[in-house]
């Protein structure tokens, strides 16, 4: 189940945290890389049950979810990029096959470098992740990682008005 905070940028980040600390729960970053049309996306090479991802992981103590998406976009996909677009936070419950999980998420949107590959393979953690693009609109993303869509959306969308209203003044 995914349960939205209050859509005003410092605001629903301010109640995450709160939240989060309050309740001891883990906190997430989920990093949506866009060019275009398609959003990256990677496959678990030696995990066939993992699913279609976005970059993703965890905030350390004395991180903020900023710079931990920088973070966890740089070790998982080896790509460093900068200016992370605060997209959405919102509590994500599950019940997985192990165990029941709660934990609060925020997600960022990056833009994606026009020199970027196709796909490539990279190796993180012990891990080997398989990244290609993938549509927009169709990413089939796994793990409800889908949840911040419309907001990628949404904010693309007014990025694209914003452009067009400048390219008119």
């Amino acid at each position: 189940m995914v349960t939205f905070y209050n859509s005003e940028v410092q605001s629903s980040e301010a109640q995450a945290q709160a939240d989060a600390q309050a309740l001891g729960l883990r906190e997430k970053v989920l990093c949506f890389v866009h060019d275009g049309q398609k959003l990256l996306v990677f496959d678990h090479v030696d995990v066939s049950d993992a699913g279609v991802q976005v970059p993703a992981g965890s905030v350390e103590v004395g991180e903020t979810p900023a710079q931990a998406a920088v973070r966890e976009l740089w070790e998982e996909s080896g790509l460093t990029l900068s200016y992370p677009h605060f997209l959405a936070a919102y509590r994500w419950e599950a019940q997985t096959p192990e165990r029941f999980t709660r934990q609060v998420c925020y997600a960022f949107a990056f833009t994606a470098p026009d020199d970027l590959p196709h796909s490539w393979m990279q190796h993180a953690d012990g891990h080997r992740f398989a990244f290609r693009w993938a549509d927009l609109n169709r990413p089939k993303l796994d793990w409800e990682m889908d949840a911040a869509l419309p907001h990628l959306h949404s904010f693309l969308a007014e990025t694209i008005h914003s452009n067009r209203s400048l390219a008119h003044d």
